[in-house]
């Protein structure tokens, strides 16, 4: 259940945080009581993320061995007609403006937008089996609890990503022909995900905060344990910013 929003259909952020007061805050693990975020329920459609000289459509289905993709893929086969990346039509004017921005030899890498429901829960569960495999003395849930950092729960909260809400990024170097290091691959459920995870090599650190710092210059919100994960109008992005209320609920499609 989520409250009504107090002040409906803002278009102004209710503080004026610059981009230091944005980095500081993208270093918060503070637990999010989604209960206190209202909801206006704006209509904003979900629009297909398109390749461009800046943007590179580069779906996580087309992965090898991500752990997330399979179930893209697996949900594909089923759903032929869902092979796009996704997204409310605000995020794509946020991340086109974060493309265009980059030096020229970067090129943003769109890897997920929307996500189905059924894929939302069938990642959390998985998640959870994950570390109950790892660590067979967990309880349910311990391995809930652990799952819930890395995956949204539907029960709790309104999912980023089903929502369209939510887009995971990474960059490609068009000097080198590769793509930049971060540290760690995209959807890995452990410490070396965290935004800030400081066991990494100054040029990894220095590579995630040129993302982090091209997402929030465009007034996108992060999340403390996924280096990739940036969002706009949902939940974390209105407690991100101090906002009362989110703008998108979860959509399938």
């Amino acid at each position: 259940m989520h409250i009504p929003c107090m002040s409906p259909f803002h278009t102004w952020y209710s503080n004026n945080m610059d981009i230091a007061d944005r980095i500081e805050r993208s270093k918060s693990t503070e637990r999010i009581d989604y209960t206190k975020i209202g909801f206006d329920g704006r209509g904003d459609p979900l629009v297909k993320v398109e390749s461009s000289d800046k943007i590179m459509v580069s779906p996580v289905w087309m992965l090898e061995d991500d752990f997330e993709g399979s179930m893209y893929a697996d949900y594909i086969a089923e759903h032929p007609a869902y092979d796009d990346i996704y997204v409310r039509s605000q995020l794509l004017q946020r991340i086109e403006r974060a493309a265009e921005s980059l030096d020229d030899k970067y090129k943003l890498v769109v890897r997920a937008g929307h996500r189905p429901l059924a894929i939302q829960r069938r990642l959390l569960r998985e998640c959870a089996q994950d570390y109950k495999d790892d660590h067979p003395d967990a309880t349910d849930q311990e391995a809930l609890k652990h799952a819930r950092t890395f995956v949204s729960d539907p029960d709790i909260s309104q999912p980023p990503h089903c929502c369209g809400a939510a887009i995971d990024v990474e960059l490609f170097d068009i000097d080198s022909n590769k793509l930049v290091d971060f540290g760690s691959a995209m959807n890995v459920d452990d410490e070396i995900s965290y935004l800030h995870y400081d066991q990494i090599s100054p040029e990894q650190k220095a590579n995630r905060m040129l993302l982090l710092s091209t997402m929030l210059e465009q007034k996108l919100a992060s999340v403390a344990f996924e280096w990739w994960h940036f969002s706009y109008g949902d939940q974390t992005w209105a407690w991100f910013y101090g906002e009362p209320c989110s703008f998108y609920s979860p959509v399938d499609i």
